[in-house]
């Protein structure tokens, strides 16, 4: 296993336990509780049962139109990505974080939100605690090769692997979404929306010596369709909010987290939910996550899907410039304003 203690970044070694006061939330962190029977019974899904069409499987719809209706996100097993295959992503991508910071900087990129780095807005922004490369990792075309390590030899080819299988899951949770809402099953598939890339973030969450005020990532929601994770099964860091109330999303080996980007809540005329979340820090060790945004193109409108307007629920949303959208929320983003770019397009 790599030596995660000795990847340790600039932000403890430098440091110490005198934080930047950009990292550092003023009032501190409001509290996140546990709730282990919803998240083993209500927000845990059978994959197999959602991409079956048995009378079965209606069960599974159901608590998936719930899920997303009400939480905007839920935990996901019976995936077809085995274990073992999760286990060795998380360990290359340790192996990668534990390289030379020469090695990592290789793979910088001029745009902030791609290439290797870290979330450092400075004084002028909250700043995240944490390193991330993060790459365009399918379709093949749009794909940086220079951005893609080389090092260690096994992460190319485990990347290239790991975005196939994220392309059939996100599939098959389209077409369930569509049946959870008695739609035509390609709906989902066939919108604008889902035309486009699957984003891929490594991020490292190192230890931090003040967790009660120290976030690895602030309050968002994602700017993408739906998003896809998977976590370090030795360390929890993500946590939901719901009803102005923090929820901590537990540690389940082998089951993977998806939740509604702002993206996808347009798409559904907001019958279904972006999720507010946000990382949390650990003062004893460090915390590994893989993530795949499912992007759309850039230069398109986004509007919500026809059959979910109505007399009884009208358009919630503006026909959305993902161009314009983008801007709107790098604006907003490190200044921790959750709800400010998807309201600008809601009527």
């Amino acid at each position: 296993m790599a030596n995660q203690e000795s990847s340790e970044s600039k932000l403890v070694a430098e440091n110490g336990d005198e934080i930047p006061a950009e990292y550092l939330e003023k009032d501190g962190l409001s509290e996140a509780i546990d709730i282990p029977d919803t998240w083993k019974d209500s927000l845990l899904l059978d994959l197999s049962l959602l991409s079956s069409s048995t009378p079965a499987s209606e069960p599974e719809h159901v608590k998936l139109r719930s899920a997303l209706s009400e939480w905007g996100c839920f935990q996901i097993k019976n995936h077809g990505i085995e274990s073992s295959f999760q286990e060795e992503l998380i360990e290359v991508s340790k192996q990668f974080f534990a390289l030379a910071s020469e090695e990592k900087l290789k793979y910088s990129a001029s745009d902030v939100f791609l290439g290797y780095g870290s979330d450092n807005y400075g004084k002028d922004g909250q700043s995240n605690w944490n390193y991330r490369i993060t790459l365009v990792i399918s379709p093949d075309g749009k794909r940086d090769l220079q951005l893609w390590p080389q090092k260690p030899e096994k992460f190319r080819g485990m990347i290239d692997e790991y975005s196939k299988k994220l392309l059939a899951m996100t599939e098959v949770i389209y077409k369930a979404m569509a049946k959870s809402l008695n739609l035509e099953q390609d709906c989902f598939l066939n919108h604008p929306a889902t035309q486009g890339a699957i984003v891929g973030r490594f991020g490292y969450y190192p230890r931090c010596p003040c967790p009660e005020r120290v976030l690895g990532v602030k309050p968002h929601t994602d700017g993408s369709t739906m998003t896809i994770v998977l976590g370090d099964d030795q360390v929890e860091g993500l946590q939901i909010k719901k009803d102005d109330q923090w929820y901590k999303v537990p540690v389940n080996p082998g089951v993977l987290f998806v939740n509604l980007g702002d993206i996808g809540e347009v798409m559904t005329n907001g019958v279904f939910k972006a999720a507010v979340h946000r990382v949390v820090t650990n003062s004893s060790k460090g915390r590994i996550s893989v993530t795949g945004f499912c992007i759309p193109e850039k230069k398109t409108h986004i509007e919500p899907l026809s059959e979910l307007v109505s007399l009884h629920r009208p358009q919630m949303f503006k026909k959305l410039n993902t161009d314009e959208y983008w801007k709107i929320y790098y604006e907003n983003y490190p200044y921790g304003k959750v709800r400010k770019t998807i309201d600008v397009f809601r009527f």
